[in-house]
């Protein structure tokens, strides 16, 4: 893995934690109203969803 990837293999780890700090505080933590709340949460799961995907091409077979 050359550097490159691996500074990008770092950020994408270091977001996946901060977004996941942001579904709890969403969830839990926020005191906006439910709407809010539920755009929040799906933007929160999309961030998620996008570090892990990110992952698997950072760690998948090379092309």
């Amino acid at each position: 893995m050359d550097k490159r990837t691996k500074v990008k293999v770092i950020t994408t780890i270091f977001c996946l934690i901060f977004s996941v700090f942001a579904l709890y505080a969403f969830l839990f933590v926020a005191d906006v109203s439910t709407g809010w709340r539920i755009i929040l949460v799906i933007i929160a799961i999309f961030w998620i969803l996008s570090g892990i995907l990110n992952l698997i091409e950072y760690f998948g077979p090379k092309k």
